[in-house]
């Protein structure tokens, strides 16, 4: 099996004289030559990795593998900075009718990734947050500023609606 390190910054792959087992693309690609920008939540200082086989599949090109990419996300819960590691194990794309010309991998490539970016973050399963009054990380201790959460009705809004008899 014939295999390609990836050296062009998109993900170009010319597809003439495709041999029958296919070729393995590998490598890395940055975050900003798939033209996904760092925000407030993510910062995207290291390339994403891929493995791609491509092969044929009648008159048709076939594009499977596989990405993986580790960011620093902000936690949902204690504002804290932390490792994600995304992973996409099931890339599929099928191509018609484009024998002898070179695909762009780079959009679907990009979407796959952004699918794996989760919609809320924690650094860790027993995050405990933030202390509402007065800020601090819980995960560094308690904050001691006298906010308790003891089921008082003057502590919790929402508490009134447990009685209610429905």
């Amino acid at each position: 099996m014939e295999q390609e390190k990836a050296s062009t910054p998109a993900l170009i792959c010319q597809i003439s004289n495709l041999p029958d087992e296919g070729i393995d693309l590998e490598g890395d690609v940055s975050f900003e030559e798939l033209d996904i920008q760092s925000d407030y939540r993510f910062t995207l200082d290291r390339p994403m990795h891929y493995c791609l086989h491509v092969s044929l599949a009648k008159q048709d090109v076939v594009v499977t593998g596989r990405l993986s990419a580790t960011v620093t996300a902000i936690c949902d819960r204690c504002a804290e900075p932390a490792d994600l590691h995304l992973e996409v194990n099931d890339v599929l794309h099928m191509y018609k009718n484009i024998l002898g010309q070179p695909i762009d991998l780079t959009e679907e490539v990009r979407e796959d990734i952004l699918l794996a970016f989760p919609q809320s973050f924690h650094c860790s399963e027993d995050c405990k947050g933030i202390c509402p009054t007065c800020g601090k990380n819980l995960n560094e201790g308690p904050c001691g500023c006298g906010k308790k959460d003891d089921g008082d009705s003057r502590e919790n809004p929402w508490s009134a609606l447990d009685n209610l008899k429905l």
